[in-house]
This record gives C-alpha cells, structure tokens and sequence, in this order.
C-alpha cells in the first residue's frame, strides 16, 4: 500500500498500468505514454495535478493537457514555439514564468526536446515511439539524495541561540537541508566539554559530524553523545576519554568514521569499536592500543 503522501502518483501510475495493460498483445507504447507522460509527472504534476492545480491548469493526463489553463489553451498541435507549455519550459532558470517554478529543477535538454517533437508531431495520444526517431533517449533521473538528518532550516533560530550560548559552531553539512549539521570547536576546544554536549540533546537529531579533538569531553559526554542517532562521524583525537566510555557509542546505528588517535582509549575499547555496526574507518594511533587507521569497505 502506497503510503498517503505518494497516494496521488500511486493512483496515476495504476491508472496507466491498467491502460497498459488494456492495449492489444503487441500494440505499440504510444509516444505520449512513453515519454510526454513521465516527464510531466516528474515535473509539472506536484503543482497541477488532482491535488493542486495552480492557473486551473492540470498535466496528469493527455486529455487534461489539451485542455489547457484559465488563460487558454497550452498545447498548439503542430506549433511548438507557439505553445505556452513550450515556452515556459523553456525560459532561464531565474524568470518569473518559467516552468517548474520554486527552484525546482528544471527540464533537461533532453526532455525538452521531446516535448518539442511531440508538439511538432501533432501532440497525438496514439502516435507510437517509432514515429519519432528522432527523439532523444532520457536518462534515468537520478534518485533524491537521502537525508542522514531532519531538515534543519525550521530550527534556525535555536541553532544560533545555541551557538551564541555555548561558544561552538554548528555548520550546515553542505547545501542540502538533509545533510544535517557539523558540530565545530576547533575555535575554542575548552568549549566542547560534557556540558555542552549535554545542552545539545534538543537538537542532537541534527548533528551528523562531531569535532571534539582536543577537547575535555569525558565518558560521560560520550554517555550523551550515545543517544545521538544520526551521528555519522565523531572526532575525540587528543582527549581523555576512555574505553568504557567508548561502549556508550556501540548503540549508534550510522557511525561510520571514529577517530580515537592520542586518546586514553585501551586495546579492549578499541576491540569494543570495531564492533561497532556501521563503522568503516578508525584511527587509535598512538592510543594505548597502538592501531593506526583501519578501514573496512
């Protein structure tokens, strides 16, 4: 069962299944199905679909794109610089009109190029793919990034009160609002101590990376530091914290890089963190257990 959020594009994919499914053995896909079809679903639908139609305008299926919007019709069968769908699709990128509008990403030259053949073909429903052999093939649109960590943009304000507050840096993983956070003290290592970590547990969810090199973090920071579920990599190089505290972390599901180099960690922690789940690179030089990187693939 589709879950409710994809129910739409669930119904509308069942939908052409069965439509599929009703063509006669050995009918051709038509060029529309085939092509015109998906692209407008990967682009257009999420805002003129069943569940939005902004400008009146629906692109869920051949016969609501011939109808067109408030403003007129938005298909010209044989007239591709004429058609409004064509036009929008084909503005820069910063245009007021351009379609998909909000940032979101635009048609590739490719797709674009098919709807303009489609357009100058007539903008047929029963044409099939062989009729236009010139068509370019479409790539398969790459996968949505997965997210290590909630959107972290709501929660702004409070990441800068804490930053203020604690004398750390909390910094965007990269542009992606998934990626989640980087706990920074570098500036000011006397910062990063169990106190401070213990204050971050509101927003722990964030945190993907922690660098606490040199820092006076202890076991029982690493306690704390055990509930943050989406920490990916952790840095306690340079600083007194222990093997028993390093047990603390083994309930942690995505950590993949520790670095204990210099710590106090012995060799049976270190035997304690290569056990740990998903961790593929460790570095203890010069801890007591004197192992130098490891990775695993």
């Amino acid at each position: 069962m589709a879950s409710s959020p994809d129910l739409p594009r669930f119904r509308r994919r069942l939908a052409l299944g069965i439509l599929l499914a009703a063509l006669p053995l050995g009918a051709e896909t038509t060029f529309y199905q085939d092509r015109i079809g998906p692209i407008l679903d990967r682009h257009c639908v999420v805002c003129h679909g069943p569940e939005k139609q902004k400008a009146g305008l629906r692109l869920d299926s051949f016969a609501w794109v011939m109808k067109g919007a408030e403003s007129g019709a938005m298909v010209l069968p044989g007239n591709a610089a004429g058609s409004e769908l064509y036009r929008r699709i084909t503005l820069p990128a910063g245009d007021d009109e351009v379609m998909p509008t909000d940032g979101k990403p635009l048609l590739s030259r490719e797709e674009i190029r098919n709807v303009e053949l489609w357009i100058l073909g007539g903008a047929s429903a029963t044409k099939g793919v062989a009729e236009f052999p010139g068509a370019p093939a479409l790539g398969r649109p790459k996968p949505a990034p997965v997210a290590l960590a909630p959107d972290w943009r709501p929660r702004a304000d409070e990441i800068r009160r804490l930053e203020t507050e604690l004398g750390i840096r909390l910094v965007p993983r990269s542009q992606q609002a998934g990626d989640g956070l980087i706990l920074r003290t570098a500036g000011s290592p006397r910062r990063g101590d169990d106190a401070t970590l213990a204050r971050l547990a509101p927003i722990a969810e964030l945190i993907v990376e922690a660098e606490l090199a040199r820092t006076p973090v202890t076991d029982a920071g690493l306690a704390a530091l055990g509930r943050w579920t989406n920490l990916r990599s952790l840095d306690l190089s340079r600083t007194r914290v222990t093997g028993q505290g390093v047990a603390a972390l083994a309930s942690l599901p995505h950590l993949e890089a520790l670095n204990l180099t210099d710590s106090a960690v012995d060799a049976a922690g270190i035997q304690r963190a290569r056990a740990f789940p998903a961790l593929r690179r460790l570095w203890a030089f010069g801890a007591p257990g004197m192992v130098a990187t490891e990775a695993r693939p």
